[in-house]
């Protein structure tokens, strides 16, 4: 009985205050900051306010001393708070010194200064070999993303044709959906810059051969700059920008939901349900597109002609007409075709290809927009080789 009554007063017992005050676990005498008892988390604010308060003082004597002798031990955190502290004075020159410290608080300092020489020694590694690592690895990147892409396109053709065949099978509303979306909504800046873009090559081109009294070949120099580059290439940029980056982030989203794989395992045909749609409204909308640049790029150069050169606007529509022939409009329409089918095809791959959060989602919809630039970019180079020799007038 008299044993449990003595046990329970032992528990019961309020634990006993530290015998050092709150205002005595720190203090400076000159140069050397002393500590006594342990430092503890809620006392790092205390402590780095009492620090940057000598901080001139530390500076001046040239040398800055740290007495462990009163202190068993030190939380890590008022531990990096010190250490920080006094790294940042031994940049500027000052001495730092560890007095009676125990072994864990060695031990503790040490493996702050490991750290440290770790993360400088790794910076200063970063030289012409580790850069030529990294330029191969993207190189390697790079090239495993276009075999995947590859892959991938050859599947989604084989879905589009096999689609054709089967019109049922077609998701018309979203394919409606997308067509709104990725045509109607991008009229009004594909629209507004070709224009602005043919009024200022309007005016700079007029302006050159004026002095040469040839700007009533002005017209037809922008006609050919217009129908043949300009129109199709600015509209698959805006498009890639715009449409190509969306629908990365949309199939993307539905890879970090898992969504996509809920839709396979209840056997719906991923490239029928979620690609196709896509593909086969930039198709419709992308040569329509390419006809409302045209469009605005010749009205441009009108304006340009009009109001810079004086132009009458029967000289510059009789010079397009002298210029321009049908296979013109009908070539910017068929790369019109070739830019949809990479635009929606890198932005669905690279949609597919996020693996991970939020983050990811983002790294895909930049490398839909680049990696789409860049193949169109490519493509156009190829089909403009092909065109001076299929066109007629032109003659090598």
């Amino acid at each position: 009985m008299i044993r449990g009554i003595v046990i329970a007063l032992f528990i019961l017992e309020p634990p006993r205050e530290d015998p050092v005050t709150e205002g005595r676990k720190l203090s400076i005498d000159g140069t050397k900051l002393s500590i006594h008892g342990v430092l503890q988390v809620e006392e790092s604010d205390r402590l780095s306010e009492l620090l940057e308060g000598h901080r001139k003082a530390f500076m001046s004597a040239g040398c800055f001393d740290i007495d462990f002798a009163d202190a068993p031990g030190i939380d890590a955190i008022p531990a990096a708070v010190l250490f920080e502290f006094a790294n940042s004075l031994k940049r500027a020159g000052v001495r730092i010194s560890r007095l009676n410290a125990a072994e864990a608080i060695d031990n503790l300092f040490k493996s702050f200064d490991d750290n440290v020489s770790r993360v400088g020694s790794s910076k200063k590694l970063n030289g012409l070999h580790e850069h030529f690592e990294d330029l191969g690895e993207a190189i390697a990147t790079f090239i495993e993303s276009i075999s995947g892409l590859w892959g991938f396109l050859g599947n989604t053709l084989n879905t589009l044709f096999d689609t054709v065949r089967h019109p049922g099978r077609i998701r018309w509303q979203m394919v409606f959906y997308y067509m709104e979306e990725s045509g109607v909504r991008a009229i009004p800046i594909i629209a507004t810059l070709t224009w602005l873009l043919g009024t200022v090559l309007g005016y700079q081109a007029g302006y050159q051969m004026r002095a040469y009294g040839a700007e009533t070949f002005m017209p037809a120099l922008l006609a050919y700059s217009i129908t043949w580059e300009i129109g199709p290439m600015l509209t698959a940029v805006l498009v890639a920008g715009r449409s190509g980056s969306a629908y990365a982030a949309e199939i993307g989203t539905m890879k970090v939901r898992q969504e996509v794989d809920a839709l396979s395992v209840m056997g719906f045909d991923i490239f029928g349900y979620l690609v196709t749609p896509k593909l086969i409204a930039l198709i419709c909308v992308m040569p329509i597109l390419v006809l409302v640049a045209n469009f605005a790029g010749i009205i441009g150069g009108l304006l340009a002609g009009g109001i810079f050169l004086g132009m009458p606007a029967s000289i510059y529509i009789s010079g397009l007409s002298s210029a321009l022939i049908p296979f013109d409009i009908i070539w910017g329409m068929v790369k019109a075709i070739i830019y949809a089918v990479i635009i929606a095809n890198v932005g669905s791959y690279m949609g597919m290809r996020v693996r991970g959060g939020a983050a990811e989602v983002g790294k895909a919809t930049t490398g839909a927009v680049v990696m789409s630039i860049f193949f169109v970019i490519v493509a156009d180079a190829l089909m403009s080789l092909l065109f001076v020799h299929i066109r007629p007038g032109i003659s090598m």
